[in-house]
């Protein structure tokens, strides 16, 4: 008889790592739940239940109400909600699982997944690739408010990870602080990519597939694009000051994304006269790789501060499946030196933007540079992201 898990996720613009662990799983011979909410920032697509079921995974949706999302405690709000609303449909469905899979926001999945354990029994793996509470001291909230979350983020934590029956991150940086922390054996799953979907192919073709205005700029200009939320960790702003550096250069910086800084950015770039900057609106997921192909090289940028030297996001991960130069602008943290090790582009620290335009303008010259970095940018997802590694590692795990 096959094993079943329920992998439990909040959706901001999509499941992203979450889903590609589905899969895995489902490609194991696990019977697979996925429970998730409609993505926040992206609420006109449709719904992660029909994206499932393509792969024969099961998809439960959380009514949500809209409500805000843009600071914290409208986000808590949403946290605690989908929290609440998931225990109580998953306790009264006469559904049980042997895995429970807290993919997070940590955690809030995660004491849902144990009150499940506690009433219908199973084992439970926590995911965990966000330092909670420690982010908070990086918010702009009040100073006694910041001060009791923290506190009470630490005595949950410390009461949710002795109920864990395992623990799973997404770096070896990650697992060596939730190790000390936890006093547990922490594994490793890098990222996950499905590279037949993620994977290159001319620019000429991908740009055939955008609206007719964007068309022949796109396939005039050298474009560099950043993908994802425009938050104060992403410090975005960094984007704006290359496009003022390369102004008169023919490279168009394309973002794609939103969040709590796109409106500021938006004016900014219009106060900026900054012409060759384009927005675009998220898309489907499953137009991205269409997207990505569009770009010659691609932008990581994280504000200049240590707590994100554990970063390793999704973007860096569907970034290196298409094949394309990667430039992280951030202190040294795990994507810049994924990207050093495998020469797939270049780390280039905040306050050395000068340095950073200067290697776009190479890029920009030098096509046998741009496939060099793009074909080791690929090696490394094939290496470290692929369906196949996250198999590996989870069968280990749930034995």
């Amino acid at each position: 008889m096959s094993k079943s898990v329920c992998l439990i996720s909040f959706s901001d613009f999509g499941l992203g790592r979450g889903e590609y662990l589905a899969k895995a799983m489902k490609a194991m011979g696990l019977e697979v739940l996925v429970v998730t909410n409609k993505p926040v920032y992206s609420g006109s697509f449709k719904s992660i239940k029909s994206t499932l079921s393509k792969d024969e995974i099961d998809a439960l949706e959380i009514p949500l109400p809209y409500l805000p999302y843009e600071d914290l405690i409208s986000r808590l709000v949403q946290y605690i909600l989908f929290m609440i609303l998931s225990s109580l449909i998953l306790l009264k469905s006469r559904r049980s699982f042997d895995f429970y899979y807290s993919r997070g926001p940590q955690p809030f999945t995660e004491i849902t997944c144990c009150m499940l354990k506690l009433f219908k029994g199973g084992k439970v793996i926590s995911d965990i690739t966000d330092l909670w509470p420690d982010a908070l001291d990086y918010m702009q909230i009040n100073v006694f408010l910041k001060r009791i979350l923290i506190l009470f983020g630490n005595v949950v934590n410390s009461f949710t990870w002795s109920k864990l029956d395992a623990i799973v991150t997404h770096n070896e940086v990650m697992a060596h602080i939730l190790s000390k922390r936890s006093g547990r054996r922490v594994h490793v799953i890098y990222g996950v990519i499905d590279l037949e979907k993620f994977k290159p192919m001319p620019k000429y073709e991908a740009v055939q597939e955008l609206p007719e205005e964007l068309k022949e700029r796109f396939n005039r200009e050298f474009v560099v694009l950043y993908a994802g939320l425009l938050g104060p960790f992403q410090n975005p702003e960094v984007i704006l000051k290359l496009a003022q550096l390369t102004k008169n250069e023919n490279i168009l910086f394309v973002i794609i994304g939103t969040g709590p800084l796109k409106d500021n950015l938006v004016k900014e770039k219009e106060k900026q006269q900054l012409n060759n900057i384009l927005f675009l609106n998220p898309v489907p997921h499953s137009l991205m790789p269409i997207i990505y192909n569009t770009a010659d090289a691609f932008l990581l940028t994280y504000m200049p501060t240590n707590f994100l030297r554990i970063g390793l996001p999704k973007k860096f991960i569907e970034y290196a499946a298409i094949g394309k130069p990667i430039l992280c602008i951030t202190l040294n943290c795990v994507a810049s030196r994924l990207c050093n090790i495998w020469k797939a582009g270049y780390h280039i620290p905040p306050e050395r933007l000068e340095d950073a335009a200067h290697i776009i303008l190479e890029l920009k010259s030098n096509k046998n540079l741009i496939r060099y970095l793009g074909n080791n940018s690929r090696k490394m997802a094939e290496s470290l992201f692929s369906m196949e590694k996250a198999k590996e590692e989870l069968q280990a795990i749930l034995i």
